[in-house]
């Protein structure tokens, strides 16, 4: 080379090229007119390529002339030799030693500018020109040196972090802590020798010397997280993932460009494999700590979970496959996360709600629950973004393809690299959208949780501080579906709520990303898009319209079931069964289901129009382009990246609406709940408390001129006065009566004590502690000692005695399992008398200071009346040193008052001591008790063995309550201690409350397995689908599979012609015969959506409307025809959850769900049958994969089923605590035991979370892992495609058609297990309503050969057969072997104590229980041989539990339609009801003003606009219109004051003076007239005579209990008017 071209060529690197580069060592090669080739030294391999086009204008230079070589050509790899022979090898000069000299010369060093220089021939890339691979100096240099510096940060936080973390436990110092240590110092050296080797200065290096850094900083973190951390560090995993990625790549870069051989190959290499090693390390053996409790039960396993964990899902796996392998129960349920429990989230909400002036809900719950919220916006914002790539990578690798085979065709071939690293980066886009989405997904499920748990927490806490007239404008069902409707909306409304942003952002990017694809023509389909839109607003409206009507109708049927439920036993008695089951079937049927059937034709048009959608669009897109771009063909990377942008644009349109119509309901949901929250509560200052009084004698309760309302209502002036100016004062040691009729205001002054009624004006106060028995007694469902306890220590010697003296003692003998028996749902296994005890027993174990009784002795037997008041409320009674307040019918009591006050209309207008009434001559008081009371003031001696007189008052103080002794045995949650002595116990509450169950559930009761919800395990049987599709019709559901393949098959041909159609295209160029390829494509997308059209209507009509019509009337047959010991057994919450909940999910969820899971099912089929089709190869991928996902299938499956079970199973005890709360809310307040309801409220919300969240994580981890299968099946199709390339068997059509199918079947096959789990936990609600359509019935209703004669029965004789009877089977006998023949037209009187069997007589007269042995005749017909109606029909009775329906009176009355108003109008005259009636009438509100008759006016669920004793008197006017020679009379006056209690007997006895009756009586005044009295003692009849006879005998058990009862009084019978 001369001189010349020397200086030359060095002063044109002096001008222009150094200016271009950071000076350094360099040599320059030439390899064709326009690149120079740039290498460094230090980095030999490297290429990055000049262009010096611009330069040409050099006038001392001409391009030809202009070429450098290397000092040696082995510094070049053999494809660089190659390159250099081929392009100039004629003028390589072998002058080595003037071209060394010239490189040198040209170095002039700049020492910062060096460290971020790039010393490699492919430049900053990213993508090498030359290798096609990720350009050195971008990956290992650029990338490496950001990551790092990143790390760097959070490491010093971390280190801050840890430093002033404090632990209660230590960790254990294992070997991996000493392993980790020594391999992160060799990793500090490894990392110091990289900088060493790495030559001179430049962004390489600069990225060696942040590594170091960061080992260093690794190295301190590892020490600080083994003292104090109990899991891994995010950083320290971050750190270690990226040592291995950063450190491998470059080797593998090295490789390629033939270099790994050398020093900085090597120890990369060992670098990576280190990284990789410290990585599995702090992965599988984390930080543990020295308490194995701690490890194990202490913090939810979402809390330990380290970062990629989380990422994965990973810390689900340890429950996922226990479930696969056992049944999962609830004690396997993980632990909730802290800060989701309902204590967090509800203080975390009150925060917010109480700091603001004008409350709002949704700003509450955004300042509170926001910030996870937004960051799962920010996950949902990339993973969009990331959607749209592909389509982009789609169109790359489809140009790619076709660059292929136009140089295959050529004969240059291209490398196939850039094809494997679209299809990679295809993968890589879709693992990380996976990543992005189900991060999202967790924060807004959390959010929903949050939001759930807070809420329910918050509404239960008001429920119990609402005003009466809060209370009268939502009833109990209104509340709970605050709870259980508008909750459940809000946070249904969370999981889609970022749609509203998401959404438009979606539209844009793929308008954007269409408009680059196909210019103005996209604009078609967004005007088609725009049409659909307000379409389908209108649809919406119209099926929003539908919804409504069947949430109507839903409810009117809902309240039927319910009625029929609670007054069961009234229905049999009567034998109505048929009428109610006809109104149910009216509602069902030609409502409910009539509106179901348009919803469903409405879905079906709206599916179709959203079906046809997409169709348009791209026809009128791609009729547009071939119309107006002559020029250009509609080729196929044009057509399959637009199909699968539309695709992705469908999603968001047709989700927007459906958010929007989310947000309008749950905007009706939070002015709802805003309107509950800020309703008025309970008047504060209502009852001013005062400290206990210490003295006898001391005023205890005193209330000066009090006026009190019902209810008063802001800003109205006209109230409802419930007293009016009482001046009331008890004293401690007292017992004050207080007596009046029906309605004149006993219980409210006992109310307005508690606090409960408004106070208008005057002052009440009350010292020290209440109980209070309430008229009807509450009683909490779970066994008898918890019902007495109720929260207070177990002082076993108080605790005998207070059942002693309240005559628990002998019941709890006769009870299956003593005062640990379960007593049901509102104490449904106990008598009258035993709930009016227990309830009593409850407020005497509490040893308050003040008792408030409201009349607890008009259920009680006269005999144990009498002991209650010797033992309880009496001067030697166990309350004697208390202030006691006693609201009683019972006239006899009064006898052994102090005090004494007559109520009338809301007025006290007589009051005084006994002796000062029983000194006035006029006084009522004193008439009253001259007439009904009976015996002297002294009481009878106590048969208690232990006298009372032994327990001082000192005994009977209570100790304070606390939150530490809440025990609810029945509740499976955290009630042990509220107050934590430290911040870690060894064992939570949960788990100490999962252990104590272990130990306490008797496996072997068969009482509670009787009363436990069934609840199946495993897998669903086969014979439940068989009988779902039976009860649809096999041959419907055949027809409805044909058409699903039948339309699938449309849209896959659709697609087939598609890329048949470019590939023509493509081949010539330009689009010949558009009408015809065009209009194939468009009848082939209506053929699509005319299928689906047909598909859904007919699923909905003739398949799942026709099974859900069948298996409910089934089931509502069944459950009408069930015996009394199935209701008694069964909570009617569990039966009405059947019918609402189960026939919900069988009515509108399930035929969707299978429509869902079959036509998916049927998608992914064809998808793997396209991939197949285009790449045959792509089988070996599927049958692995496949095996794959089916092994996720059914891990997921089990386990999903039995959470979902168990999420079920501890979602009732939520509403059944809260429906029973808030029955007995007035208790709760009045034992001020707010604070310990409100935290087993929280405890049992939290027990249904710790199932619900798993049960939603779940999801998640399967979905992460089916995404993963879906991104490596997008791998194998793009990879395959680009495989088989060479052999030129694939066109870009078919790589078109075969990547655009893969990138689809993630979703399908997501939605395949997500559907196959709905199927199963939907089809959970066939199997319980199967189940409840199996139950054992009652005998027939009629048998034709044994029907009696329409007159029978005539005479009215019944004779008892050596009979005996028993509740259920394998329960003892109830009644032995009774024998009885009563005469016709006798009247006969039946007695006994508790449980003597007395009630039992009657259920087995009418056959509500069924002989064991002997048989009952009537008229000599053996009434165990004739139909059920037959006999309930010609038998007439007044239950003892007066149950009204809801309805109008002559519903009430007459629901078969059997009288005349002539008929119904004189029963109601007889039982004294027809002025109270027409007084309804007349002050009937605006709603009922058209009524016509006084007997349409409406009667409200369980009558609760009448009081108690008119709901007896509606029960005698039912009686008094059934011409029956037979008449049962259980207790039936016994809630009625003495004085109407006397007329009614009048009636009694003139209107049924032709009868046959049989009396049941408390009262034994009302029986003293019989004509034979039947004693009954354990079953069996002691005696049977007349009332003369057996008081003769003073031995008789009948003389005893009219002397206990004070009807014997100095040897002479008590004359009983």
């Amino acid at each position: 080379m001369n001189t010349t071209v020397l200086a030359e060529l060095k002063n044109y690197i002096e001008t222009y090229i150094t200016p271009l580069t950071i000076p350094c060592y360099q040599e320059y090669i030439n390899i064709n007119s326009n690149h120079f080739l740039i290498c460094q030294q230090p980095y030999q391999s490297c290429i990055y390529t000049y262009s010096i086009s611009a330069c040409r204008s050099n006038p001392f230079l001409s391009t030809s002339s202009l070429f450098l070589v290397p000092v040696a050509m082995e510094n070049l790899d053999w494809q660089q030799q190659s390159a250099l022979h081929f392009w100039k090898g004629n003028r390589i000069d072998k002058n080595w030693e003037a071209l060394t000299v010239l490189s040198h010369s040209n170095a002039t060093a700049s020492f910062p500018r060096n460290f971020i220089s790039c010393p490699c021939k492919d430049g900053w890339g990213p993508m090498s020109p030359i290798y096609k691979d990720i350009a050195p100096c971008f990956f290992s240099g650029a990338l490496y040196s950001i990551v790092g510096l990143i790390l760097v940060f959070t490491a010093i936080h971390q280190i801050q972090v840890l430093r002033n973390k404090k632990i209660t436990t230590g960790n254990k110092v294992a070997w991996t802590f000493y392993v980790k240590q020594a391999l992160s110092a060799l990793h500090v050296a490894f990392s110091v020798i990289l900088v060493t080797t790495s030559g001179k200065p430049s962004i390489l290096q600069t990225a060696f010397i942040i590594s170091i850094v960061n080992s260093v900083l690794a190295y301190i973190v590892h020490y600080l997280e083994q003292f104090k951390s109990h899991k891994a560090s995010g950083t320290l995993l971050f750190f270690w993932l990226t040592q291995f990625l950063f450190n491998g790549g470059r080797a593998v870069a090295l490789y390629l460009r033939s270099d790994l051989d050398d020093k900085l190959g090597l120890f990369s290499i060992l670098a990576a494999v280190n990284g990789a090693l410290v990585l599995l390390i702090e992965i599988y053996f984390p930080p543990r700590s020295l308490n194995p409790a701690f490890n194990v039960e202490n913090a939810s396993p979402f809390d330990q979970a380290n970062v990629f964990s989380k990422l994965s899902f990973s810390w689900m796996a340890p429950l996922m496959r226990k479930g696969y392998y056992q049944f999962l129960t609830e004690r396997d349920l993980p632990f909730l996360p802290r800060e989701l429990r309902s204590s967090a989230t509800s203080a975390e909400f009150y925060k917010y709600w109480h700091n603001q002036a004008n409350p709002s809900l949704v700003l509450a719950i955004c300042k509170a629950f926001g910030t996870p919220f937004l960051l799962g916006g920010a996950f949902k914002g990339m993973q969009d973004m990331l959607a749209f790539v592909q389509p982009q990578l789609l169109r790359m690798l489809i140009v790619f393809v076709n660059d292929y085979s136009e140089a295959k065709k050529e004969g240059d071939l291209i490398p196939l690299t850039k094809g494997f690293m679209i299809a990679g980066a295809m993968f890589l886009v879709s693992v990380t959208q996976t990543a992005c989405l189900h991060q999202y997904f967790q924060r807004v499920f959390d959010l929903g949780m949050r939001i759930k748990s807070s809420l329910t927490t918050v509404v239960y806490e008001k429920s119990l501080v609402l005003s009466n007239e809060t209370k009268q404008a939502s009833n109990t069902g209104d509340i709970v579906n605050l709870m259980s409707v508008d909750v459940q909306r809000l946070q249904d409304l969370v999981q889609n709520l970022q749609i509203i942003w998401s959404g438009p952002f979606q539209i844009i990017i793929c308008l954007y990303s269409l408009h680059g694809l196909l210019g103005n023509s996209m604009w078609a389909g967004v005007f088609i898009m725009i049409i659909m839109i307000p379409l389908n607003a209108v649809l919406a409206k119209i099926q929003k319209r539908l919804q409504k009507t069947q949430m109507k109708y839903k409810d009117e049927r809902s309240r039927l079931i319910s009625e029929i439920l609670n007054n069961i036993k009234s229905l049999k008695l009567y034998g109505w069964e048929l009428p109610y089951l006809d109104r149910l079937n009216n509602v069902r049927n030609n409502k409910e289901l009539a509106n179901l059937r348009r919803m469903g034709i409405f879905s079906s048009v709206t599916m179709f129009s959203w079906n046809m959608a997409p169709f348009l669009v791209s026809c009128s897109t791609f009729g547009l382009f071939v119309l107006f771009n002559k020029n250009a063909s509609l080729s196929t990377d044009i057509v399959f990246p637009a199909l699968s942008l539309f695709n992705l644009l469908s999603f968001p349109l047709a989700v927007v609406p459906m958010v929007i119509t989310n947000i309008v309901e749950a905007q009706v949901a939070v002015s709802r709940l805003t309107k509950f929250l800020t309703s008025t509560e309970l008047q504060n200052n209502a009852v001013t408390k005062g400290p206990r009084a210490a003295k006898i004698g001391e005023t205890a309760v005193s209330v000066r001129n009090g006026t009190f309302l019902w209810s008063k209502t802001k800003g109205e002036e006209s109230y409802k006065v419930a007293l009016s100016n009482i001046n009331l004062e008890v004293k401690k040691g007292e017992l004050d009566c207080i007596v009046g009729r029906v309605g004149s205001g006993k219980s409210s002054i006992l109310q307005c004590l508690l606090g409960d009624l408004y106070k208008l004006d005057g002052e009440a106060k009350v010292n020290g502690k209440v109980a209070y028995v309430s008229q009807v007694p509450w009683i909490i469902n779970g066994t008898v000692r918890e019902n007495i306890l109720f929260g207070h220590k177990h002082d076993a010697k108080f605790y005998n005695l207070v059942l002693k003296a309240c005559a628990l003692n002998i019941d709890l003998k006769i009870l299956p399992q003593g005062d640990k028996t379960q007593v049901g749902e509102k104490g449904i296994s106990l008598s009258g008398g035993q709930k009016a005890r227990l309830s009593l027993a409850r407020a005497v174990y509490a040893r308050a200071d003040v008792y408030l009784l409201d009349d607890p002795l008009s259920a009680v037997d006269e005999h144990v009346g009498r002991h209650l008041i010797d033992n309880v409320l009496g001067p030697n009674g166990l309350l004697k040193t208390k202030c006691r307040i006693l609201a009683t019918n019972a006239i006899h009591v009064l006898s052994i008052a102090d005090n004494m006050h007559m109520v009338k209309d809301g007025k006290i207008v007589e009051q005084g001591s006994y002796d000062e009434i029983m000194g006035q001559d006029k006084s009522q008081l004193r008439q009253l008790v001259l007439e009904f009371g009976k015996g002297s003031r002294t009481p009878s001696v106590a048969p208690t063995d232990e006298p009372m007189e032994n327990f001082t008052e000192k005994d009977l103080d209570a100790p304070e309550l606390e939150l530490s002794d809440f025990s609810d045995a029945n509740q499976d949650s955290e009630i042990t201690s509220l107050r934590r002595a430290s911040e870690a116990p060894l064992i939570t509450d949960e788990e100490r409350v999962l252990l104590l169950q272990e130990e306490e559930e008797d496996e072997n009761d068969e009482e509670v397995k009787a009363r436990k919800e069934h609840s199946e395990q495993g897998k669903v049987k086969w014979d439940v689908y068989l009988e779902y599709a039976r009860a649809c019709n096999p041959r419907n559901v055949i027809i409805y599979m044909c058409f699903i393949f039948c339309s699938m098959s449309f849209n896959v041909l659709s697609s087939v012609w598609l890329k048949h159609w470019s590939e023509v295209n493509t081949e010539l160029g330009s689009n010949p015969n558009i009408p015809k390829y065009l209009g194939i494509y468009f009848l082939l997308g209506i053929g699509f959506s005319f299928c689906s059209l047909i598909q859904t209507s007919f699923m909905w009509i003739f398949c799942s409307i026709a099974g859900s019509t069948k298996l409910h009337n089934a089931m509502a047959t069944s459950v009408l025809r069930a015996p009394m010991s199935f209701f008694e057994t069964t909570p009617i919450g569990r039966v009405l959850n059947r019918f609402s909940s189960d026939i919900y999910k069988i009515d509108e969820i399930l035929g969707r769900v299978f429509g869902m899971f079959f036509s998916n099912s049927i998608k992914v089929f064809f998808t793997i049958l396209v991939i197949c089709f285009s790449t045959w190869q792509f089988i070996f991928i599927a049958i692995p994969l496949g095996v794959l996902y089916v092994m996720y299938q059914q891990y997921y499956l089990k386990t999903s089923r039995e959470l979902r079970r168990l999420d079920s199973v501890s979602r009732s005890p939520i509403f059944a605590n809260f429906q029973e709360s808030l029955s007995g809310v007035s208790i709760i307040r009045a034992y001020g035991q707010e604070e310990r309801f409100k935290f087993l409220n929280q405890s049992r919300i939290d027990r249904n979370l710790r199932a619900y969240h798993p049960s939603v994580n779940a999801n998640r981890w399967l979905a992460v892992r089916l995404e993963l299968l879906g991104s490596f099946i997008i791998l194998g199709a793009s990879g395959l495609a680009i495989f088989t390339l060479k052999n030129g068997a694939v066109s870009a059509g078919i790589v078109g058609l075969s990547v655009s199918y893969s990138l689809q079947i993630t979703q399908s096959l997501n939605w395949i297990v997500r559907m196959t789990v709905e199927v199963e936990s939907n089809i959970v609600a066939v199997e319980r309503v199967m189940e409840y359509s199996n139950l054992t019935p009652e005998a027939p209703e009629y048998i034709e050969e044994t029907a009696p004669a329409d007159s029978w029965p005539e005479r009215g004789e019944v004779i008892f057969k050596d009979y005996s009877t028993r509740y259920r089977p394998n329960l003892d006998l109830v009644l032995r072997g009774v024998n009885l023949h009563v005469k016709p037209q006798e009247k006969i009187g039946i007695v006994g104590r508790t449980g003597a069997g007395k009630s039992s007589l009657t259920l087995a007269l009418f056959r509500i229980i069924e002989a064991a042995s002997g048989n009952i005749d009537i008229d000599n017909v053996n009434t165990s041989e004739i139909g059920l109606a037959d006999l309930r029909h010609k038998l007439s009775i007044i239950p003892q539990d007066a149950q009204v329906f809801e309805g109008s009176v002559r519903s009430n009355l007459d629901p078969t339609n059997s009288y005349t108003d002539a008929q119904m109008w004189k029963a109601l005259e007889l039982s004294h009801l027809k002025d109270h009636v027409l007084k309804m009438f007349e002050e009937r509100d605006e709603a009922e003003k058209d009524l016509e008759s006084a007997l349409d006016v409406r009667m409200s669920e369980g009558g609760s606009n009448l009081s108690v004793g008119q709901r007896q008197l509606i029960c005698l006017a039912r009686a008094l219109l059934i011409p029956s020679c037979i008449l049962v009379l259980d207790e039936a006056t016994a809630a009625v004051d003495v004085e109407t209690d006397r007329v009614l007997q009048e009636t009694i006895r003139s209107e049924f003076k032709d009868r046959t009756i049989l009396t049941i009586a408390h009262r034994l005044n009302t029986i003293m007239d019989s004509d034979k009295i039947v004693v009954l003692e354990q079953g069996k009849v002691a005696e049977f005579d007349t009332p003369e006879n057996l008081l003769k005998r003073k031995e008789s058990l009948f003389y005893a209990l009219s002397k206990e009862g004070g009807f014997v009084k100095d040897e002479k019978v008590v004359e009983v008017e």
